[in-house]
């Protein structure tokens, strides 16, 4: 039989779910709202969105990590400028995307800073390199991590 619901959630349990979620979405909201250059920009949206789930869903995981989160958008992010610039010179456009992630997944993996959502960052920027988004994108997940940083006492892995 297939199991829909976390057997997880309990009563007293609930309380913990609701309470990341909901801190999860107001964060994110606020950040979105004081960085509207990433508004237009899907793709980064997604990818932060994707940390904003690691961070707040399962705090306790090494991909959680601060260092981890900052570290691998901003690893992540100069990769994909780099390819941006030479992969028209170079390589088609699938071949620099596709050795962009092979890059990037070599990089955060040396550098201990894995975080499978910067996988979206790099991407984004080998298709369209705009500074102010990096430094934005930078912002948020910046904004994502001390937050969970300080509420840590609070935050209880849910997955």
């Amino acid at each position: 039989m297939v199991k829909i619901f976390n057997r997880r959630i309990k009563k007293e349990t609930i309380k913990h779910f609701g309470f990341q979620s909901i801190l999860a979405g107001i964060i994110f909201y606020l950040g979105l709202n004081l960085l509207p250059i990433l508004a237009d920009e899907f793709v980064l949206v997604a990818a932060a969105g994707s940390s904003a789930f690691v961070v707040f869903a399962m705090p306790s995981s090494k991909t959680a990590d601060p260092r981890r989160v900052i570290g691998s958008h901003f690893v992540c992010g100069l990769i994909g400028f780099a390819f941006h610039f030479t992969h028209p010179n170079f390589l088609s456009f699938e071949v620099a995307v596709s050795v962009a992630l092979i890059v990037s997944i070599l990089v955060m993996v040396s550098l201990w800073l894995e975080h499978p959502p910067a996988g979206g960052t790099v991407i984004f920027f080998v298709i369209n390199a705009q500074p102010a988004a990096f430094i934005s994108l930078l912002l948020l997940v910046t904004i994502l991590a001390l937050f969970s940083h300080i509420f840590e006492p609070y935050l209880y892995d849910l997955v």
